[in-house]
């Protein structure tokens, strides 16, 4: 999904400036730009030569996303738009042939991001109407 909307912003960057919608131009391409950062910072770069390869595709695009943004060069647009339409087709064939996701392991679970809630504390020196905490001793 998120290669679907870095190549429709992409797409919408190169009508804006055929269109001379320069503002409209630059939120485009600053959105795809910022899908593409979120698909590099998704990639876990370990020692596997996939992970690599998956991170300077990315890192690539995005370097061709900001030269075709300071020079409103359609040609560079157009090529991350290759570039990202046969990733989107790898992707498509890995779901393919991997219909069912593997179960993680203990350990993927425990290296996983966890969510911290602070818990809910009744703080007696508090105005919960008005936002303010008292904390004179």
């Amino acid at each position: 999904m998120l290669i679907e909307g870095a190549l429709r912003f992409a797409r919408l960057t190169i009508h804006c400036w055929e269109s001379n919608d320069n503002e409209k131009a630059l939120e485009a391409i600053i959105r795809c730009r910022n899908i593409v950062s979120e698909l590099l910072s998704s990639v876990r770069v370990d020692e596997t030569e996939v992970t690599k390869q998956v991170a300077s595709l990315y890192l690539f695009v995005f370097q061709h996303l900001t030269e075709a943004q300071l020079r409103r060069d359609a040609k560079l647009v157009e090529e991350a738009i290759g570039i990202l339409e046969v990733e989107r087709e790898t992707w498509q064939q890995v779901c393919e042939e991997m219909p069912n996701a593997p179960v993680p392991t203990a350990e993927h679970k425990a290296a996983s991001p966890q969510e911290i809630i602070a818990p809910t504390i009744a703080y007696p020196d508090t105005d919960l109407q008005t936002g303010s905490i008292s904390f004179d001793a």
